[in-house]
């Protein structure tokens, strides 16, 4: 009996041990991708909220303003609309590299 394995069972090892390192790979890369969306749309969220209580509440306009949270550039636009008697503020937001992510509304 010989010890060892022939070149085929190597060259069959190799190719699902290959197989298995790109998948991972590839999973690694769609996680990576995942967590920069969320990181993005909670932080877009935030810029939101606190362009909708500064539209609200101060009385400020945020039309194609970009503000600078924790170093990511958020992109806001407000629009307002008049919804059976209620005065509605629509806040917009998201990365440039996104697009929009978020849409906040308030009815007064």
């Amino acid at each position: 009996m010989r010890k060892g394995f022939t070149l085929l069972e190597v060259l069959v090892a190799v190719a699902i041990a290959g197989m298995a390192f790109g998948t991972f790979i590839v999973l690694a890369g769609r996680s990576a991708d995942s967590t920069d969306l969320l990181l993005k749309t909670t932080l877009s969220t935030v810029a939101a909220n606190n362009a909708i209580n500064s539209i609200v509440y101060g009385g400020k306009s945020y039309n194609d303003k970009y503000v600078n949270v924790m170093g990511y550039t958020v992109k806001i636009n407000q629009d307002f609309e008049e919804l059976m008697g209620f005065r509605v503020v629509k806040v917009e937001a998201g990365t440039p590299d996104r697009g929009v992510l978020v849409e906040l509304y308030e009815a007064r």
